[in-house]
């Protein structure tokens, strides 16, 4: 018995070892990530994929998504205030949640915004931490936006530059 517990313990140590080197051995390295990957890795990779590609049925797409043409204050407002409700991204159906990152600062929301904007976009421009701040209070205390009606009635209080 005490043979059989042994080699149990002997095969979940390899199967944890193997799984620690992987994970570590496939983690990015610092020194060559771009502008902002960081934050987006840290924050949005995790639902969104590493590549922008999404994780169907519940996370779209970021990379090749018409959301994108919104520009970049729409999805900072998406970033801040959350999403729910059913959403289309890219002729598919989700109907995930996207919790409120409100905790992020203004200068990490700004960082990751601008990699997608390099990444995936062509926006004119990318977002400052000073234009994040003034976004912040039209999400502030209110629950998730819901779907792209509700993200584009919130566009129309985006104060002008």
């Amino acid at each position: 018995m005490k043979k059989n517990r042994r080699a149990r313990y002997c095969r979940r140590a390899a199967a944890l070892s193997v799984v620690l080197l992987f994970t570590t051995a496939c983690a990015p390295d610092p020194d060559e990530l771009v502008e902002g990957q960081e934050p987006y890795l840290r924050f949005c990779a995790s639902c969104h994929g590493n590549e922008g590609g999404g994780k169907p049925p519940a996370f779209p797409p970021i990379a090749g998504s018409e959301w994108l043409d919104l520009g970049p204050d729409a999805i900072a407002l998406v970033v801040l205030g959350g999403l729910s409700g059913e959403i289309e991204v890219a002729g598919r159906t989700y109907r995930g949640y996207m919790p409120p990152m409100r905790q992020l600062s203004d200068q990490e929301i700004a960082g990751l915004l601008g990699y997608i904007g390099r990444a995936w976009t062509d926006w004119e421009r990318l977002p400052e931490p000073a234009r994040i701040a003034e976004l912040r209070p039209l999400v502030a205390g209110n629950r998730p936006t819901q779907g792209l009606d509700g993200l584009e009635a919130l566009l129309e209080q985006v104060p002008a530059e």
